[in-house]
Protein backbone atom coordinates (compact mmCIF):
# COMPACT_ATOMS: atom_id res chain seq x y z
CA UNK A 1 0.00 0.00 0.00
CA UNK A 2 2.75 2.43 0.98
CA UNK A 3 4.62 1.63 -2.23
CA UNK A 4 1.67 2.96 -4.23
CA UNK A 5 0.78 5.90 -2.05
CA UNK A 6 2.84 8.78 -0.77
CA UNK A 7 2.00 9.38 2.85
CA UNK A 8 1.66 12.85 4.26
CA UNK A 9 2.35 12.81 7.98
CA UNK A 10 0.20 15.62 9.31
CA UNK A 11 -0.55 17.15 12.69
CA UNK A 12 -3.46 19.56 12.90
CA UNK A 13 -4.06 22.63 14.97
CA UNK A 14 -0.40 23.72 15.39
CA UNK A 15 0.31 27.48 15.25
CA UNK A 16 2.30 28.82 12.30
CA UNK A 17 5.90 29.21 13.44
CA UNK A 18 6.94 31.80 10.86
CA UNK A 19 5.20 34.37 8.68
CA UNK A 20 5.05 33.48 5.00
CA UNK A 21 7.16 35.62 2.68
CA UNK A 22 5.50 38.21 0.45
CA UNK A 23 5.84 35.96 -2.62
CA UNK A 24 4.55 32.79 -0.96
CA UNK A 25 2.04 30.73 -2.94
CA UNK A 26 -1.23 29.80 -1.25
CA UNK A 27 -1.15 26.30 0.19
CA UNK A 28 -3.77 23.79 -0.98
CA UNK A 29 -6.75 22.55 0.96
CA UNK A 30 -7.29 18.81 1.23
CA UNK A 31 -10.85 17.55 0.81
CA UNK A 32 -11.06 14.32 2.81
CA UNK A 33 -13.49 11.76 1.37
CA UNK A 34 -13.19 8.66 3.53
CA UNK A 35 -10.99 6.68 5.89
CA UNK A 36 -11.11 5.96 9.60
CA UNK A 37 -9.74 6.99 12.97
CA UNK A 38 -8.29 4.27 15.17
CA UNK A 39 -8.21 4.76 18.94
CA UNK A 40 -6.26 2.44 21.22
CA UNK A 41 -7.91 2.73 24.63
CA UNK A 42 -5.31 2.72 27.40
CA UNK A 43 -5.50 -0.07 30.02
CA UNK A 44 -5.87 2.52 32.78
CA UNK A 45 -9.01 3.95 31.18
CA UNK A 46 -10.53 0.51 30.60
CA UNK A 47 -9.67 -0.51 34.18
CA UNK A 48 -11.33 2.65 35.49
CA UNK A 49 -14.53 1.81 33.60
CA UNK A 50 -14.40 -1.77 34.91
CA UNK A 51 -14.02 -0.55 38.49
CA UNK A 52 -17.19 1.51 38.01
CA UNK A 53 -18.96 -1.51 36.43
CA UNK A 54 -19.31 0.46 33.19
CA UNK A 55 -19.07 -1.65 30.03
CA UNK A 56 -17.91 0.00 26.77
CA UNK A 57 -19.30 -1.25 23.45
CA UNK A 58 -19.54 -0.08 19.85
CA UNK A 59 -22.20 2.19 18.43
CA UNK A 60 -22.50 1.23 14.76
CA UNK A 61 -20.98 1.71 12.26
CA UNK A 62 -17.98 1.99 14.59
CA UNK A 63 -16.24 -1.19 15.69
CA UNK A 64 -14.61 -2.11 19.00
CA UNK A 65 -12.36 -5.12 19.47
CA UNK A 66 -10.79 -5.49 22.92
CA UNK A 67 -9.15 -2.06 23.40
CA UNK A 68 -9.10 -0.95 19.74
CA UNK A 69 -11.90 1.20 18.34
CA UNK A 70 -12.43 2.21 14.69
CA UNK A 71 -14.57 5.18 13.66
CA UNK A 72 -15.36 5.74 9.94
CA UNK A 73 -14.50 9.17 8.50
CA UNK A 74 -17.36 10.71 6.53
CA UNK A 75 -15.63 13.77 5.03
CA UNK A 76 -13.73 16.84 6.11
CA UNK A 77 -11.31 19.53 4.99
CA UNK A 78 -7.79 20.54 6.04
CA UNK A 79 -6.02 23.78 5.14
CA UNK A 80 -2.34 23.09 4.49
CA UNK A 81 -1.35 26.70 5.26
CA UNK A 82 -2.36 26.60 8.93
CA UNK A 83 -3.55 23.01 9.59
CA UNK A 84 -7.05 24.25 10.41
CA UNK A 85 -9.96 22.00 9.59
CA UNK A 86 -12.60 19.52 10.64
CA UNK A 87 -12.88 15.75 10.18
CA UNK A 88 -16.34 14.27 10.94
CA UNK A 89 -16.99 10.61 11.78
CA UNK A 90 -19.91 8.22 12.08
CA UNK A 91 -20.58 5.77 14.89
CA UNK A 92 -19.29 6.03 18.43
CA UNK A 93 -19.17 4.27 21.79
CA UNK A 94 -21.78 3.11 24.30
CA UNK A 95 -21.04 3.18 28.03
CA UNK A 96 -23.50 1.00 29.95
CA UNK A 97 -24.06 0.24 33.62
CA UNK A 98 -27.28 -1.58 34.40
CA UNK A 99 -30.18 0.43 32.99
CA UNK A 100 -28.02 3.54 32.51
CA UNK A 101 -26.48 4.10 29.09
CA UNK A 102 -24.48 6.95 27.59
CA UNK A 103 -23.78 7.07 23.85
CA UNK A 104 -21.03 9.35 22.53
CA UNK A 105 -21.18 9.55 18.75
CA UNK A 106 -20.80 11.58 15.54
CA UNK A 107 -17.29 12.68 16.46
CA UNK A 108 -15.67 15.72 14.85
CA UNK A 109 -11.93 16.35 15.08
CA UNK A 110 -11.85 20.15 15.23
CA UNK A 111 -8.74 22.28 14.73
CA UNK A 112 -10.53 25.27 13.21
CA UNK A 113 -10.48 27.32 16.41
CA UNK A 114 -8.33 27.02 19.50
CA UNK A 115 -6.60 23.91 20.76
CA UNK A 116 -7.26 20.64 18.89
CA UNK A 117 -10.24 18.76 20.30
CA UNK A 118 -12.75 16.07 19.49
CA UNK A 119 -16.41 16.92 19.96
CA UNK A 120 -19.33 14.50 19.94
CA UNK A 121 -23.05 14.19 20.50
CA UNK A 122 -23.85 12.84 23.96
CA UNK A 123 -27.06 10.85 24.46
CA UNK A 124 -27.99 9.82 28.01
CA UNK A 125 -30.70 7.17 28.46
CA UNK A 126 -32.21 8.00 25.08
CA UNK A 127 -32.21 11.80 25.50
CA UNK A 128 -29.74 13.97 23.59
CA UNK A 129 -27.66 16.11 25.94
CA UNK A 130 -25.96 17.99 23.11
CA UNK A 131 -22.66 18.28 21.27
CA UNK A 132 -19.83 18.87 23.72
CA UNK A 133 -16.01 18.73 23.68
CA UNK A 134 -15.24 15.14 24.69
CA UNK A 135 -11.49 14.79 24.29
CA UNK A 136 -8.46 17.05 24.08
CA UNK A 137 -5.94 16.05 21.42
CA UNK A 138 -2.21 16.47 21.89
CA UNK A 139 -0.63 16.30 18.45
CA UNK A 140 2.97 16.27 17.22
CA UNK A 141 4.72 19.47 16.14
CA UNK A 142 4.83 20.40 12.47
CA UNK A 143 6.50 22.83 10.10
CA UNK A 144 3.89 24.80 8.20
CA UNK A 145 2.69 24.98 5.51
CA UNK A 146 1.99 21.29 5.22
CA UNK A 147 3.19 19.42 2.17
CA UNK A 148 0.13 17.86 0.52
CA UNK A 149 0.88 16.10 -2.77
CA UNK A 150 -1.97 16.17 -5.31
CA UNK A 151 -4.59 13.53 -4.47
CA UNK A 152 -5.57 10.80 -4.36
CA UNK A 153 -3.34 10.25 -1.35
CA UNK A 154 -3.46 9.09 2.26
CA UNK A 155 -3.41 11.69 5.02
CA UNK A 156 -1.90 10.22 8.21
CA UNK A 157 -2.17 11.78 11.67
CA UNK A 158 -0.50 9.32 13.98
CA UNK A 159 0.08 8.91 17.71
CA UNK A 160 -2.14 11.68 19.07
CA UNK A 161 -2.64 11.63 22.84
CA UNK A 162 -6.34 11.67 23.82
CA UNK A 163 -7.44 13.01 27.22
CA UNK A 164 -10.88 13.54 28.73
CA UNK A 165 -12.21 17.10 28.78
CA UNK A 166 -13.70 18.60 31.92
CA UNK A 167 -17.04 18.97 30.09
CA UNK A 168 -17.12 15.24 29.33
CA UNK A 169 -16.05 14.33 32.88
CA UNK A 170 -18.84 16.46 34.34
CA UNK A 171 -21.45 14.92 32.02
CA UNK A 172 -20.36 11.34 32.78
CA UNK A 173 -20.23 11.97 36.52
CA UNK A 174 -23.76 13.37 36.41
CA UNK A 175 -25.24 10.46 34.48
CA UNK A 176 -23.47 7.69 36.40
CA UNK A 177 -23.71 9.34 39.82
CA UNK A 178 -19.98 9.39 40.56
CA UNK A 179 -17.05 11.77 40.84
CA UNK A 180 -14.53 9.32 39.38
CA UNK A 181 -14.25 11.01 35.97
CA UNK A 182 -11.79 13.90 35.93
CA UNK A 183 -10.62 16.25 33.22
CA UNK A 184 -7.23 15.39 31.76
CA UNK A 185 -7.56 11.63 32.35
CA UNK A 186 -5.60 9.70 29.70
CA UNK A 187 -8.06 7.86 27.44
CA UNK A 188 -5.96 6.55 24.59
CA UNK A 189 -3.82 7.10 21.51
CA UNK A 190 -5.48 8.09 18.22
CA UNK A 191 -4.36 7.72 14.62
CA UNK A 192 -6.24 9.15 11.65
CA UNK A 193 -6.10 7.60 8.17
CA UNK A 194 -7.91 9.86 5.72
CA UNK A 195 -8.23 9.52 1.94
CA UNK A 196 -8.11 12.77 0.00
Amino acid sequence: MKSKLRTAVVAMGIAVSAMAGPQAVAAPTAQIYSGYTLVELLPGFVDALTSLQIAPSKNLPATLYQRIAYFPITGGRLDAANAKGEVPHSGGLKLTRGATQVIISDFIIDTAAGAPKLTGIVTANGSIVGRIPLFNLQLPALTLPLTLPPGPEVLLIEGSKVTLTQEAATALNGVFGTNAFVGGFNVGIASVYGNY
